[in-house]
């Protein structure tokens, strides 16, 4: 196994970029000491690697990047409001194809749970469907703090009934990505889920377009709009949230960017 960088190097993620392991010794969660050099695991083989690396991790790069400018530019100039979305563009299938590879290299047991979009993405198909069961999300996630975590769920017990459960999940700022379980809906005992109050924007569709797509605007993309998040176990309220992961099959990094 090769080492990848989730999100890729391309939007950021390299060199100060500190991170830290999330464990549970003796039932107590802990992190360890931050190193810097970005979020990364050994978890892509040296092909699926270089695949992602070749020809879709440049496109987040710039995805993100465009991303930026806008929010710097936006306080300066008279842009447009971002409504529904970011007025940028770019190129969803490229996208979408990078955050989902580097996803499936946060668990092997995605290959397991996905094995027809693990094989598309391999073999690079130009038309992707996301499988029965699975469905991707996106948010903006303008803060500082960064968070990558496999296989996680979570129920809020203080205050109102919430769950939170995630296949894969990346926050770096400017964007936050969630692989979560589709056509469950709200599950009353469990409460309303985060994705649906703000509503993440869902994604599917993006790889159903091919490599030759270069530049989509993201208001047409996402005509329902994109909310502004924050990670509920980020902020000052995580005590009120019952966490639920093991060391041997969840892996879970939080730094700063």
């Amino acid at each position: 196994m090769t080492k990848a960088h989730v999100p890729p190097q391309a939007a950021g993620n390299r060199d100060k970029v500190t991170c830290a392991t999330v464990r549970i010794h003796n039932q107590v969660r802990s992190n360890g000491r931050p190193a810097a050099g970005g979020m990364w695991l050994r978890g892509l083989c040296g092909d699926c690697n270089s695949l992602a690396g070749l020809h879709y991790d440049a496109a987040y790069g710039d995805f993100a990047a465009a991303l930026r400018t806008y929010t710097r530019a936006m306080p300066l100039l008279h842009l447009p409001r971002p409504d529904p979305a970011p007025p940028v563009r770019l190129a969803p299938g490229r996208v979408a194809r990078s955050i989902l590879i580097g996803m499936f290299a946060t668990t092997p047991h995605l290959r397991v749970l996905f094995p027809g979009l693990a094989t598309d993405l391999r073999e690079r198909r130009d038309h992707i469907t996301m499988p029965d069961g699975a469905t991707l999300r996106l948010a903006l996630y303008p803060y500082r703090g960064t968070r990558l975590a496999s296989m996680f769920n979570a129920v809020r017990v203080l205050r109102s009934r919430r769950h939170y459960d995630v296949f894969s999940e990346v926050y770096f700022r400017p964007l936050a990505w969630s692989l979560t379980s589709s056509g469950r809906g709200n599950v009353e005992s469990m409460g309303e889920s985060v994705f649906d109050n703000p509503s993440w924007a869902i994604v599917d569709d993006w790889i159903q377009y091919g490599d030759d797509v270069f530049t989509v605007d993201l208001r047409d993309l996402c005509r329902q709009g994109i909310p502004q998040v924050r990670h509920p176990l980020l902020g000052d309220d995580q005590n009120d949230w019952v966490q639920f992961f093991n060391d041997e099959v969840t892996a879970i990094f939080e730094g700063q960017c």
